[in-house]
């Protein structure tokens, strides 16, 4: 059989992660074939499951002679010999010493009872695409002929959304806005006092004014920033509030996606203009601001607090 590239996903969640990882990389590479590149190891939060243990995950490409089913049953091997004896079933998913995932075999294409390839869930697994970006982001998916960096770039598109003013009327769905929000807050300043439902109720039963949330891929809050609108003889103007990214999730282009997403509801809106403030230490954010058309004006904000 002619060489083909294998691509394997490697993860552990017990014992000493990386050596683990490093030791299936070192015995795959005697039954698989030579190990052509390994990635940087990334730490995640378990996907499927809870879990007080994180997850170090990677991946690894082999040239390799063996066939799509020769290699699955050699990294099944490798995990036994590594003390994993139990695979996931079903979507049970638990802690594991090594997880190896079959990711993609050259251009092979299969689909049966034991095997699919290409994987069919990677292109939304970020902690296989994270790292098959740093080794191979120009490989393509045989099926969608889509590159890697171009999956990754789909998966950094989030979904934002306007929290509606119904949401004040909903005990339930109001306690849960306000954590996502409050979790939020620490990355935005220091000395942000906690939401409470009640003032956020206030807040979104004002016509003026609109929150707004990005979600990831696994529809956790990533991002908030607020709208609002401030009528006047010169016209309406939208002030752009309070934008903030979670830390976890910077360097996605969720900012960006944050104020293009906000320009555009203040121009739907009839806006005469769009504004922001910020401070001149937030140099990554003037630096978006400014690529994003924002202009610094020449003017001093004077600012005096209510109490």
């Amino acid at each position: 059989m002619s060489l083909q590239t294998a691509v394997i996903a490697l993860g552990a969640n017990l014992g000493d992660r990386e050596e683990t990882i490093h030791r299936a990389c070192r015995l795959l590479a005697k039954t698989v074939g030579p190990l052509r590149a390994c990635s940087p190891l990334v730490e995640t939060q378990p996907v499927g499951f809870s879990s007080a243990h994180t997850f170090l995950n990677g991946v690894a490409l082999f040239d390799t002679t063996l066939d799509a089913h020769a290699l699955l049953d050699a990294t099944e091997a490798v995990e036994r010999r590594l003390g994993r004896t139990c695979k996931s079933h079903d979507g049970a998913y638990a802690d594991r010493t090594i997880d190896l995932d079959l990711i993609m075999l050259g251009r092979t294409v299969c689909a049966d009872e034991r095997l699919t390839l290409p994987h069919p869930r990677y292109h939304n697994r970020r902690f296989v695409l994270e790292p098959l970006m740093a080794v191979a982001p120009e490989m393509a998916d045989p099926v969608s002929r889509l590159t890697v960096a171009q999956m990754m770039e789909r998966l950094n598109r989030p979904r934002i959304d306007a929290l509606p003013p119904q949401v004040a009327d909903d005990a339930e769905a109001l306690t849960a806005a306000c954590a996502d929000i409050n979790a939020l807050l620490p990355a935005l300043t220091a000395h942000a006092a906690p939401l409470t439902p009640a003032t956020l109720a206030a807040l979104l039963r004002n016509a003026m004014t609109t929150i707004y949330l990005c979600r990831d891929e696994e529809e956790r809050v990533a991002g908030m920033a607020t709208l609002c609108l401030c009528a006047s003889p010169t016209g309406t103007k939208a002030w752009v509030e309070d934008v903030v990214v979670r830390p976890d999730c910077r360097g996605r282009g969720y900012g960006a996606a944050l104020i293009a997403h906000l320009t555009a509801e203040s121009r739907r809106m009839g806006a005469k203009s769009i504004n922001l403030t910020s401070k001149p230490q937030r140099e990554a954010a003037n630096r978006l601001y400014q690529r994003m058309g924002f202009v610094l004006r020449e003017t001093n904000v004077y600012r005096k607090e209510s109490q």
